[in-house]
């Protein structure tokens, strides 16, 4: 038996009550870790508050991979073991962010990780400008990159902070967040195509696809996809969604949520995406829960690793989404739908590792009740989480909603 191993580093100066938290800083099972999202904040004794001690994102991001690398180096991990980070960021960091690279560059070395980067609505009960969560592999530092070929568009990815795609041993293939961009050779420009529709074919031909195809991996090796979605391309999403390029929507773990735009204006959509290349893996659904050829699977279990669809507030027997006047009723279905997801897996809440938490603008404010609700669901064996405020969710009634990885055993 393998525990969850809840990391609890000796020195972590930035907040000395941080095991009282309504989350673990970081979680550890069978070469997996997941950190929660890691903000700029700060304990000042003096005001018996949390504070961010600078306006610029530059310094946010120096304390933000501080904190990482001391959680990093608690698990007995590197920075060059991180496959996965996303940045949720506030749209007032956009005259920095480019520049906030130099603190990724200089943490990852010649080893870096797939990588996503958003404009989100806020992060509640917190003043800092962006968020960063992240994910490492034991043996994460053996990355074995994929930069295609054939057009000057990837060959600027060899200086970036992030690589569009690599193995972790033989099993895993990660890949980075892209857009629907797509070459043309008559203006050696990239450029976007109009809709949401159009865009997402892009992403799947010319943009991920294009990094499996060299890589050698089939569509069919997809086990988890997140799509960010523009609020402009809310309507046609749904459509977008069943072009997976030969990919059938129901055999991937698949969230999605509308944030407030991606960092190329014109992009509609952003889509990062993971595969696994063992032969262990399994698609369960929840019994009496819809079936359909375009509903993405409750959960994928890949070995002993499960990755969760994304949950929100609706009955799925009965299709009934609880009141959007009652916040909580709506997280406790939420909750209800993840416990049906884990029992059908043969997991239970002390298996999960990561949880990503979406609540609407208009419920932001009560953070406090997301707590509560965690704890209550987890007890003492709380997952790294990470709880950000969206644009809106889908369906627009709904007001809370979540994602979640879990571990066996």
């Amino acid at each position: 038996m393998t525990a969850k191993r809840i990391i609890r580093p000796s020195n972590y100066p930035w907040d000395p009550n941080y095991d009282t938290q309504p989350y673990s800083l970081a979680v550890e099972r069978h070469g997996l870790l997941c950190i929660s999202g890691l903000t700029a904040e700060t304990y000042s004794p003096q005001r018996g508050s949390y504070i961010v001690e600078s306006t610029s994102l530059v310094k946010q991001t120096e304390v933000i991979f501080a904190k990482m690398g001391a959680i990093l180096e608690s698990a007995g991990y590197t920075f060059a073991d991180v496959v996965y980070t996303v940045d949720y960021a506030l749209e007032p960091v956009m005259p920095e962010y480019r520049a906030s690279g130099a603190v990724r560059r200089n943490a990852f070395g010649d080893s870096m990780p797939a990588a996503v980067g958003i404009l989100i609505n806020g992060i509640p009960n917190s003043v800092s400008l962006m968020a960063v969560t992240a994910v490492a592999m034991r043996g994460g530092r053996n990355k074995r990159a994929i930069f295609p070929e054939g057009t000057p568009t990837w060959e600027r990815y060899r200086s970036r902070t992030f690589w569009p795609g690599f193995f972790v041993g033989d099993d895993w293939f990660w890949l980075s967040g892209s857009t629907g961009r797509r070459f043309d050779p008559a203006t050696g420009r990239e450029d976007y195509r109009n809709g949401i529709e159009s865009q997402a074919q892009d992403i799947w031909s010319s943009a991920l696809g294009q990094v499996m195809h060299d890589a050698g991996v089939d569509a069919d090796r997809i086990v988890k996809i997140f799509d960010y979605v523009h609020p402009a391309g809310v309507n046609g999403y749904p459509n977008a969604a069943r072009n997976r390029g030969g990919l059938s929507a129901g055999t991937a773990a698949t969230t999605s949520m509308v944030i407030s735009r991606l960092l190329h204006r014109t992009a509609l959509l952003e889509t990062d995406a993971l595969c696994y290349l063992g032969n262990d893996r399994e698609i369960i659904h929840v019994p009496g829960w819809p079936r359909e050829e375009t509903t993405s699977p409750a959960t994928v279990r890949c070995g002993k690793f499960l990755f969760c669809s994304g949950l929100g507030p609706t009955n799925l027997a009965t299709g009934q989404l609880a009141s959007p006047e009652d916040f909580n009723a709506q997280i406790s279905q939420t909750y209800d739908n993840l416990q049906q997801v884990l029992a059908a897996a043969g997991a239970s809440p002390a298996d999960v590792v990561r949880s990503l938490e979406f609540v609407n603008p208009q419920n932001a404010h009560q953070y406090p009740s997301i707590d509560d609700a965690r704890r209550d669901f987890y007890g003492e064996d709380l997952p790294s989480a990470t709880t950000i405020t969206a644009n809106q969710l889908m369906p627009s009634d709904a007001n809370f909603g979540l994602e979640a990885w879990a571990v066996l055993e």
